[in-house]
């Protein structure tokens, strides 16, 4: 079953609690990049749903939500990389200037 299946097989108000899980449970796996798949994954999931019209075209915007969350308590940005707005992948060159 992939994530995106995974998402819409809990219930439409997911318990945070089971959001939290199956974010740990990337980031444990993948790390960043196994999150940055999946928030890929649901924008696309978002985009298909709305241009198909279908009813729950908006659901995948909770999971954006809890993503961005997640991200910002246990990954959050380098103080630089908030100051200047640089997006992830430049953030890490400017990382390496110290």
């Amino acid at each position: 079953m992939n994530r995106i299946q995974h998402l819409f097989r809990t219930p439409s108000r997911a318990l945070p609690a089971e959001m939290l899980n199956l974010l740990i449970e990337i980031d444990n796996r993948e790390g960043r990049s196994g999150l940055d798949r999946l928030q890929h994954e649901i924008e696309e999931a978002r985009r298909r749903l709305q241009a198909a019209g279908h009813p729950q075209a908006e659901r995948p915007a909770l999971w954006l939500k809890a993503l961005e969350a997640y991200r910002r308590t246990y990954h959050p940005r380098p103080r630089l990389a908030r100051w200047l707005r640089l997006p992830r992948p430049l953030r890490r060159a400017a990382g390496s200037l110290r």
